[in-house]
């Protein structure tokens, strides 16, 4: 016998299940309003069908906006949370359909990510007859709906592979490696030390290291052997008494002086390795600073180079050549002009600049650095053009400081390390910046842009 039992029909039709819920539980992550034909991924994460298809639309990606797990399948509507949000708030979802539909962009998104569902979904079908030597239990390759390329992993495996071969030659440099000779003589006569004029004097011939000696002794450096003379090599503290020893040695320095030195990046790196992983990094990261503390404590030897390369003087006649034996003229006002508009406008270009003048002698380095160059210039534009669009510029200051105490924080391990770390490491360190990081620069560009273009869709 059935029996009925009364109920209060305010205790039937309670709210207490729907007391604790609010808007911001059915928000979606891309565009932070209530979700509009929720669809939901296989990492779990919900979002609004029309922001997944800007998503998916910015670069065929195929990962979660938010923890960039790869989906499985083709994502499709959540008809469960669908039907709950349009139950709670259906003036919300009603809105923002009528401005999904009203934007002819959203419109075409949505209608290309629909056709590439349907393109997916005979594929996404597993096989009903799979072939015996399908061992993987795996469809067949179909040419006409070919597998989508994720981009971060090709990028990873590139990354990869360049340091693969980074150290299969630094490898081979090691135990190829010139001599301290070879090296010497790529060196300015004015930078020799004492150690290497008597390396030199050794090498001359067999004869000479009766006399190495003797000029070690006496510290002859590069600057005091441009000026001996035939009475300075006879009389003590020298004293070579035989007349063709002298008249080779001075032949030998004439020959030195006559020469002029132009090293290449990799002669320079051989010579000078810290300074040159110093100014890769520093350059990179801080160009205007980098530049200023060249201007004022590395004049002579790096900055005058520089700007004489990468704002060249419009006479003929200047000498280009970036490391010379012979002082350079002072730059003229309209070189001046030029690199100060590039210095504060577009600082990376004048190393691009740079780099050109080297095309003929490193001709895929060169490409790089441009390409890196290039790369670094939009990251700029782009920072300084948000900080002034948001009305931040003057907080550029504190910004530059914090940062250049968290590099000089960051890069103190390494400055410790120097004299404790073999060449082979701080060679794989250079050779690592140089051709890696460009890549990783490619993708802070790529993802900066897909961020901002996420903001205008919320906007």
């Amino acid at each position: 016998m059935d029996e009925w039992i009364p109920v209060d029909p305010e205790l039937s039709e309670s709210e207490e299940p729907m007391a604790g819920l609010s808007a911001s539980e059915f928000t979606c992550h891309c565009c932070y309003e209530v979700l509009v034909e929720p669809t939901t991924l296989t990492c779990g994460h919900s979002f609004c069908r029309h922001c997944l298809a800007t998503w998916w639309a910015s670069a065929l990606r195929t990962d979660c906006p938010e923890c960039r797990a790869v989906w499985q399948g083709f994502p499709k509507v959540n008809i469960l949370l669908r039907d709950a949000v349009e139950k709670l708030f259906p003036a919300d979802v009603s809105r923002r359909k009528q401005a999904v539909l009203s934007n002819p962009r959203l419109r075409h998104v949505l209608q290309a990510f629909q056709q590439q569902g349907k393109r997916e979904a005979p594929r996404a079908a597993p096989p009903q007859n799979l072939p015996l030597f399908n061992i993987l239990n795996r469809p067949p390759f179909n040419m006409l709906n070919p597998p989508q390329i994720n981009i971060r992993e090709v990028l990873a495996g590139i990354k990869i592979a360049l340091c693969c071969v980074a150290t299969v030659l630094l490898v081979y440099r090691a135990f190829s490696i010139s001599s301290s000779h070879d090296v010497l003589l790529s060196k300015p006569l004015s930078r020799w030390s004492a150690d290497d004029v008597t390396l030199w004097v050794e090498h001359l011939s067999v004869w000479t290291n009766q006399y190495k000696q003797t000029f070690f002794r006496e510290q002859i450096n590069g600057r005091t052997l441009s000026a001996l003379s035939d009475e300075d090599l006879s009389a003590a503290p020298f004293s070579i008494r035989n007349q063709s020893h002298r008249r080779i040695i001075l032949e030998e320095l004439h020959r030195l002086k006559e020469r002029r030195v132009s090293l290449n990046l990799w002669q320079y790196k051989d010579l000078h390795l810290g300074k040159t992983l110093f100014l890769l990094l520093s350059l990179r990261r801080f160009p205007r600073l980098t530049l200023l503390y060249l201007f004022l404590f590395d004049y002579d030897d790096t900055f005058l180079p520089f700007i004489h390369t990468s704002c060249p003087a419009q006479t003929t006649a200047a000498t280009q050549d970036s490391l010379t034996d012979t002082p350079l003229d002072r730059p003229g006002w309209h070189q001046w002009a030029e690199f100060l508009l590039m210095y504060l406008v577009l600082p990376y270009q004048l190393l691009s600049a740079f780099a050109w003048h080297w095309l003929s002698v490193h001709n895929w380095t060169t490409c790089i650095v441009i390409f890196h160059a290039l790369l670094l210039s939009v990251q700029d534009v782009h920072f300084f053009w948000t900080l002034l669009k948001r009305g931040e510029m003057r907080t550029l200051p504190v910004r530059v400081w914090h940062k250049v105490l968290a590099e000089i924080l960051d890069s103190s391990l390494f400055v410790l390390l120097w004299p404790l770390m073999p060449t082979f490491f701080w060679n794989f360190l250079f050779y690592f910046n140089l051709y890696v990081c460009p890549f990783d620069t490619a993708v802070l560009v790529k993802r900066t842009f897909l961020q901002t273009d996420t903001q205008q869709q919320r906007i």
